[in-house]
């Protein structure tokens, strides 16, 4: 086999790794519902289900990061699909939720391990325009990914039940495993390079978990309540011990030298605040079309599907296009079409028929396909080549805290104004909450679209990666 072809068989296996660990995290959407309904559990107490992956998912990402400088990268990224595999098979067997959440944190340390070592091992096989193609095609796949799920977990819960949307990802992962073992590339860095920075991770661990469990429990717990206060407290201690720490080593857990790049912050927080919109939508519009609408899993699903199709035909051409001519223009239109895609969203009554719930899923595609490669490529487009394995962990740091605090974000939004709507006696007080939630999403995409323009709005052509 050719030398290039051997090298894009690696990418392709590596992106399976991004690709099935973000299908996974989404193909829950569908069911919360059913799983809601047949464990008798209150949607905020199933979110979990979700929340927890998420969070053992990103909370992880820095600690395997580092730890691909120290073990081969076959072994470990094997390891990664084997211990995912093994969660997926136990979730599958769950049929309560304690066990349930349980099986997903194992499932989320297999998805942490491929997530955080994907960006660098496609960066150490290409160098300039392939790596920008090869970095474009890793974030269109796990954009798919993130959003393709729920099509499949509506076939799966109408025919199956929903315990089987955890199948696929376990079979999928224990031949991936194999696959990966065999052609990835052992990498065996200089062992100056092996320090790991314990305390910082433990700070980053507590000032994560303390944030967003404040986020997502403080409507249930009442934000008064002591378990609130400690928590506030542990964030603010822990942010403090976290950001002095990685300024204070040298072999800190995040660079901070990096935010001194201004593509590169403003660019991660724009890219933090799209996911808050992407996954906001992606867990309350199937709370609406199965609750309000009465549509069944499957068509649920398929609705969603559209999205993924939209990103998909979308995300190559602006990958293309932002590798000539830049990030600015792409991400702008991007912004713009996905907060009108979310006002639309919000818009939906008791009567919204299923071919404008189609646009609203096509827009959110288009919107999000000229917007998430393109923006990829102007956060590293200003880093320097020694440092892209970095900076990449920390793009995909960014990523997956949008992902968890737009999930926790909209529940909670959701289910402080059900809580209003319903004491005040509204006509249909989740419907009119779900309105009003979409809409506050609707306002962190414009937000999102104003970072974006502050990030590339002076950037230069030579310097696309």
């Amino acid at each position: 086999m050719h030398n290039s072809d051997l090298k894009w068989m690696i990418i392709w296996v590596t992106v399976i790794g991004n690709f099935i660990s973000m299908l996974d995290s989404t193909t829950i959407n569908i069911a919360l519902y059913e799983i809601s309904k047949n464990l008798n559990e209150p949607i905020t107490a199933v979110q979990w289900v979700v929340v927890s992956y998420m969070l053992i998912l990103t909370v992880f990402l820095p600690f395997f990061g580092k730890l691909s400088e120290i073990c081969p990268r076959n072994k470990l990224y094997a390891a990664g699909f084997l211990i995912f595999s093994l969660g997926s098979f136990l979730s599958f067997l769950s049929h309560s939720l304690p066990m349930l959440i349980a099986s997903r944190c194992i499932e989320a340390f297999g998805a942490s391990i491929l997530v955080s070592n994907a960006i660098s091992i496609i960066a150490s096989m290409f160098k300039g325009k392939n790596r920008g193609k090869a970095l474009g095609m890793n974030g269109a796949i796990v954009a798919f990914g993130s959003m393709s799920g729920p099509a499949l977990a509506g076939v799966l819960i109408n025919y199956f039940g929903w315990n089987y949307v955890f199948l696929p990802g376990g079979v999928v992962s224990f031949v991936a495993a194999i696959l990966s073992y065999r052609l990835i590339p052992s990498y065996h860095p200089p062992a100056v390079d092996s320090k790991f920075d314990y305390k910082g991770f433990l700070y980053f661990t507590i000032f994560l978990f303390s944030l967003l469990t404040t986020i997502s429990q403080g409507h249930v717990w009442g934000w008064a309540s002591e378990k609130i206060k400690i928590l506030v407290v542990l964030f603010i201690i822990s942010t403090i011990l976290f950001v002095y720490r990685e300024l204070k080593v040298s072999y800190a857990l995040i660079d901070f030298n990096l935010f001194r790049i201004k593509s590169f912050t403003f660019g991660n927080i724009a890219l933090n605040l799209s996911y808050w919109g992407v996954f906001g939508i992606g867990i309350t519009f199937p709370l609406y079309a199965q609750k309000i609408m009465g549509l069944s899993p499957m068509i649920t699903g398929f609705i969603v599907l559209t999205f993924s199709v939209s990103l998909i035909m979308t995300a190559p051409f602006a990958g293309s296009i932002a590798g000539k001519k830049g990030s600015k223009y792409l991400t702008l239109a991007g912004g713009i079409m996905f907060t009108l895609a979310l006002i639309l969203f919000s818009m939906f009554g008791i009567k919204t028929p299923i071919w404008e719930m189609v646009i609203a899923e096509m827009m959110m595609g288009v919107g999000n396909g000229l917007f998430q490669s393109p923006s990829n490529m102007g956060v590293l487009s200003e880093v320097d080549t020694k440092h892209l394995g970095v900076a990449g962990g920390m793009l995909a740091l960014a990523r997956n805290t949008g992902m968890i605090m737009g999930i926790a974000m909209a529940i909670n939004i959701l289910e402080i104004l059900l809580s209003h709507f319903t004491a005040a006696a509204n006509s249909n007080p989740f419907l009119t909450a779900y309105q009003y939630t979409v809409r506050t999403l609707a306002v962190f995409a414009m937000i999102c679209t104003g970072f974006a323009y502050l990030a590339y709005k002076d950037e230069k052509r030579d310097k696309i990666v």
